[in-house]
């Protein structure tokens, strides 16, 4: 079954249809497309070294042209022949050497690279530690080794904490929807093996899906079509896009696997143990703080949030629709009150404004949630029941009004 979607997984990217595909959303400025791009070449640019550059899965090239760009020698493989043609043309005047190949069996000698680099490939594939005992091989000794790949903590972490059915990782017969994810312990223990350190693990993928969505958001604001529309104005409002920049390098970035569903993960190629042990515990350090709270015992944790970085989050909030966005993503701790201090980050002004949103959005879900269970009630039903015909919905708009009043009113006893 296995080697069944291996080979699926990589025969569909020989398509020359799907090639068009991948290179339009890639390029496109719609959606969350320009954001997820921005995020995870400037992860490249920052991590690379040089001067010898392998891309594997090079695809149409974004993550390793603009380095090719910059001056270091890149070298691009592909199964995919559409895919190098579409490189190619791309790449124009700039010099970059393309070959197909397998990724799993590089057709490079041991050490030929400074940088062994993949760009959304290995969430394809459920072989990825062979994946990368291979990568490693192409890496000189000390090298780096640059990769994306899904969090399987994520998955259990949100699920366990929101009720939510975990997706099995076995994916049966449903290759086109499958997606490799791992945990951090996986991977420090495939890091030991292989004799690699961890230099860094980089969360992203908060904001927007990122082919694995951010599950902590689902039955929150942030999830439907509303919050879609407001992604929709990463288009055409600057202030907007550099908010949700923010969002990814400056805090999801910081923070650890079990809080987005997709990571940039960095190696060197060279033996550390111990290095990779205190990585882990660090990691495990600051999800139990942050199970406790996102407070300010957090921000001590974490150097990144300091002074310079709480006045530019505040900057970025005197923006109205980065308090629209915020305000939404927030709403994923409807289901935990009291864990998340926003006097810890926020100026008093922003802070008051985003707690009175957040009262009224307590309000609108107590509201609508005693008028559905009333509704569903089988003696309120009958009495709403025309012809077979429930007129309940249609009175649901007057007492939704009534009753937010009542619970506004100062007076209330509630």
């Amino acid at each position: 079954m296995e080697k069944d979607l291996i080979d699926w997984k990589t025969d569909a990217w020989k398509n020359p249809d799907m090639v068009a595909w991948y290179h339009q959303r890639m390029v496109e400025n719609r959606g969350t497309s320009r954001l997820k791009n921005e995020v995870e070449v400037e992860l490249c640019s920052r991590y690379a070294v040089g001067p010898r550059l392998l891309d594997v899965g090079i695809g149409t090239g974004r993550g390793s042209l603009p380095l090719a760009r910059a001056g270091l020698e890149v070298t691009g493989v592909d199964s995919s022949q559409a895919m190098l043609e579409q490189t190619r043309k791309l790449a124009g005047d700039t010099p970059i050497r393309l070959q197909q190949g397998d990724l799993a069996d590089l057709a490079f000698p041991d050490g030929e690279f400074d940088t062994v680099m993949s760009l959304n490939v290995l969430v394809h594939f459920p072989n990825w530690r062979e994946i990368l005992a291979e990568w490693q091989r192409a890496a000189r000794p000390g090298g780096r080794i640059l990769f994306d790949i899904h969090s399987q903590d994520h998955e259990e972490a949100a699920c366990a904490a929101k009720g939510l059915p975990p997706r099995p990782e076995d994916p049966g017969n449903d290759f086109g929807g499958y997606m490799s994810r791992i945990r951090a312990a996986d991977l420090v223990d495939a890091a030991n093996h292989l004799g690699l350190r961890i230099v860094a693990v980089v969360p992203y993928a908060g904001v927007f899906a990122g082919g694995n969505a951010n599950l902590w958001l689902k039955n929150s604001l942030a999830d439907g079509t509303r919050y879609d529309r407001i992604l929709s104005w990463l288009i055409s409002d600057p202030a907007l896009l550099a908010f949700a920049l923010f969002l990814e390098q400056d805090v999801f970035a910081h923070l650890t696997t079990r809080v987005t569903g997709r990571m940039m993960v960095v190696l060197d190629n060279v033996s550390d143990a111990a290095g990779n042990l205190a990585w882990l515990e660090r990691d495990g350090r600051l999800n139990a703080t942050m199970a406790r709270g996102i407070d300010a015992n957090l921000v001590a944790l974490l150097p990144a949030f300091d002074q310079d970085w709480r006045e530019r989050l505040n900057r970025h909030l005197d923006h109205p629709r980065n308090r629209v966005f915020l305000h939404f993503l927030l709403s994923a701790w409807r289901d935990f009150p009291d864990r998340i201090d926003l006097a810890a980050f926020l100026d008093e002004r922003h802070a008051r404004t985003l707690l009175t949103w957040q009262y009224q959005d307590a309000l609108d879900q107590v509201v609508s949630g005693t008028l559905r269970s009333l509704a569903e009630r089988p003696e309120v039903a009958a009495i709403f029941n025309h012809h077979g015909i429930s007129l309940a919905g249609g009175l649901e708009y007057d007492l939704t009004r009534e009753l937010l009043a009542f619970l506004a009113t100062p007076s209330n006893p509630a």
